[in-house]
Order: C-alpha cells, then structure tokens, then sequence
C-alpha cells in the first residue's frame, strides 16, 4: 500500500503544485539556457548553463562538462544578462502566512517599500538591491535591471537603505499576546 501511495505522489504533474520562488528562478534559467554565474559559500565563482535541479542540487553544464552542485554550498545565483522577472514575482506572490515569523514580516515590509536594501551574507560580501519576492529558501535580490537568486543561508544581515514601520505589517500578534496572558495567569 505504501508504494502505491508513493507513485501516486510522484506522478503528481509539477505545474499543479505551487512553485517556489527557486524552482520558478532555476526553471526560467533552464528553459531558456540562459548563462549564469554562481557564487559559493566559500567564495568559489562557478559559471555555466543550469542544465537540472531538484530540492538539494543543481547540475551546471560548461564546455561539454557538467558539475553538481549542492544547494546548501551556493550564496547566489546570477543571470549573465537582465532577466524579466516579473512573471516569477507575480508566481510567487505575497509571502501571507497565518502566523508569520519575524523575517517574513520583515522581507514582505523591504519588498513592499520598493526600497533597496544592503545585505551582508555570511562571507562578508555585500550585496545591494530591491528584494522583488522571497520565499523559506531564497530571496530574488534586483538592481539595475539585473537579477539574482539568494540563498537565506548565506545572508547574515539585510538593512533597508530606510526605517521601516513595521506595526503597519500585518502580524498575529493579538493571537501570542493572549497565549502569554494564558501563560502568566494575567
């Protein structure tokens, strides 16, 4: 009974789930062959075609040569060329959660403000842009027509080039409050 219900997931056809703003980022990037150059963790610069991905791996292709790369070890991705993202950002959408974590509040605050934002990941490079869209994994980071993919576990801060009002954000903060009186005995 389990393997059937294992196949039935798998032929689940991937336009009826909804897609992650990696999976719409790397599969633009994949149809249309577009180069790109892919910033390590560590530094490294890989350049290439993306050929494949899955959840914990991409396979870049050049010269004839293909490379695998797992996820957790990339920082950004970056299109050698501008790329039309708006298509992604309105697949995404507005990142609305029912209790939203303070990142998420945060990021949809930079994304809404249109105001750019100075991100530091975790190897000290800094990188600079309008945050378009995120989603758990990444971030679609956007300047002058340029776009790239950024991988929240190489970011160690972001600050907007603004203050943000962060109260106008909506949040479920009434919902904890009640569960901290509850807690208290208040």
């Amino acid at each position: 009974m389990r393997a059937k219900s294992r196949q039935k997931q798998r032929v689940i056809p991937l336009a009826d789930k909804p897609g992650s703003l990696q999976d719409l980022f790397l599969n633009a990037l994949r149809r249309s062959k577009t180069p790109v150059t892919m910033f390590l963790v560590k530094g490294v610069k890989l350049q290439g075609i993306v050929t494949w991905f899955d959840n914990f791996s991409v396979l870049l292709r050049r010269d004839g040569q293909s490379q695998l790369i797992y996820k957790h070890a990339i920082s950004t991705i970056m299109p050698a060329g501008p790329m039309d993202v708006s298509a992604i950002v309105d697949a995404v959408g507005e990142n609305q959660k029912k209790h939203p974590l303070l990142q998420d509040i945060f990021l949809n605050a930079v994304r809404k403000s249109e105001d750019s934002v100075t991100m530091f990941l975790i190897n000290g490079v800094m990188l600079q842009g309008q945050i378009a869209g995120f989603d758990l994994f990444c971030m679609l980071l956007q300047r002058e027509g340029m776009a790239q993919l950024v991988y929240k576990h190489a970011v160690s801060t972001i600050q907007p080039a603004r203050p943000l009002n962060l109260a106008e954000e909506p949040t479920d903060t009434d919902d904890a409050d009640d569960a901290d009186d509850a807690d208290h005995g208040d």
